[in-house]
């Protein structure tokens, strides 16, 4: 069972969050700090907020910051009668959000100071180029030419990987609900039944808990020979969801999440008869897991974590689309993708090629992972895997069902 009551982040934890920022901005030799949210994946905004109204944080070394969004309809509800929450930010302002970042930085006294960015260069999932509008940023650069503006999203990143015991509570309980919608998944997957029927049971009970799904939210794709990913199909366009049937795989991934701390879990469960080569792609894929157990301690850099735990599938021939391994909340450090593709796909896809990990970092305790190990043989894909942190002395695992592969009939 779940317990009734979520752990909730505090004051004290605000506290913690912005004592080590203005840390960071001294290491960094900065006066500020420009935080932007907008409609990114990673949540930036809400490490900084304990919100998250699709805007930005100005954040000075010293004074309070000030939080920008695009609508005053974002904050009114802030005075409703029935609401009791404490929020982290006083100064909450309204308008377009371009020239409220150039106001904020005039108000704050730093229009000709030294100022980070992030946002501009994130390099993440869906976002490899950034995700601040260039309307937004060529207002600040115009109303603002004395200031000096530094992008930090990768180092500010790693900062926010770093988990302390109350934001890691927060993931256990994402995880924990995660595991709680991997059971529906499973229970509601059978041949004949829709994707829909199972995106919905996902859904459903992730909601239940009370909490929302990071972006692209589920991922469901069904079928005997299926390596796309990517949100359905049937959800975006005119296509009508498939009906999975005997013999076929179903795969999803899970994104729960609240307070901006997100878990995934990725599902694989094989409807009967289970083919051979599938439960060889499954094998390998849990071998790929338990090298990254085996791998994952304090001090290990990232490439090294992302190369032991390609070797398991590579090593046997086959390949996989989708990284290994990345951080998360932010998912700011990404493994490499589509490893060993370009010796099945160079004729079909010349341009499939692999994509190595985005940037290396030195691990540290509290940091947060998704395993997300995936085997392919030509077009049939196996993905398994879950939330694990980094403890003391090694992994913290998070879940355990979605970490093998399931066969049901």
């Amino acid at each position: 069972m779940i317990t009734p009551r979520r752990p909730t982040l505090t004051l004290a934890d605000r506290d913690r969050r912005w004592a080590r920022i203005r840390r960071f901005l001294d290491e960094q030799g900065l006066d500020g700090l420009v935080v932007g949210g907008f409609r990114g994946r990673e949540w930036y905004e809400t490490y900084v907020s304990d919100e998250a109204i699709q805007g930005a944080v100005v954040f000075p070394r010293s004074g309070a910051p000030v939080y920008l969004t695009w609508s005053g309809f974002r904050i009114v509800g802030r005075d409703d009668p029935q609401n009791d929450r404490q929020y982290w930010i006083k100064d909450i302002r309204a308008g377009l959000i371009g020239p409220c970042i150039v106001q904020a930085v005039k108000d704050l006294g730093l229009s000709a100071s030294r100022i980070g960015v992030v946002g501009i260069d994130a390099q993440q999932p869906m976002e490899p180029e950034g995700y601040i509008p260039y309307g937004v940023w060529s207002r600040v650069l115009g109303g603002l030419p004395k200031a000096q503006f530094v992008e930090v999203s990768a180092p500010f990143g790693i900062l926010a990987m770093q988990k302390s015991e109350a934001e890691l509570e927060v993931a256990r309980y994402c995880a924990k609900v995660g595991e709680h919608a991997c059971q529906a998944m499973l229970d509601a997957t059978r041949p004949g039944v829709s994707e829909s029927e199972i995106y919905t049971a996902i859904v459903s009970e992730i909601h239940r808990h009370a909490l929302t799904l990071t972006q692209p939210a589920v991922i469901v794709k069904s079928g005997w020979q299926t390596i796309s990913w990517g949100p359905p199909e049937w959800g975006v366009g005119s296509a009508e969801p498939r009906t999975v049937a005997a013999g076929e795989l179903v795969i999803g991934e899970l994104m729960p999440t609240y307070a901006g701390i997100e878990t995934q879990q990725q599902m694989t469960i094989a409807l009967g008869p289970v083919a051979p080569e599938v439960r060889r792609l499954a094998d390998l894929a849990r071998r790929s897991y338990d090298a990254g157990l085996q791998a994952l301690r304090p001090g290990i850099t990232f490439f090294e974590l992302c190369e032991r735990m390609a070797k398991p599938v590579l090593e046997s021939g086959a390949w996989h689309l989708s990284p290994m391994i990345h951080s998360m909340s932010p998912a700011c450090l990404l493994g490499a993708l589509h490893g060993g593709a370009d010796k099945v796909f160079h004729e079909e896809y010349p341009w499939f090629r692999p994509i190595p990990p985005n940037r290396d970092a030195v691990l540290e305790e509290g940091m947060l992972f998704s395993f997300e190990p995936n085997a392919c043989e030509g077009r049939v894909r196996v993905n398994i895997g879950g939330t694990v942190a980094i403890g003391k002395s090694g992994p913290e695992e998070m879940n355990s069902l979605s970490c093998r592969m399931h066969e049901v009939s």
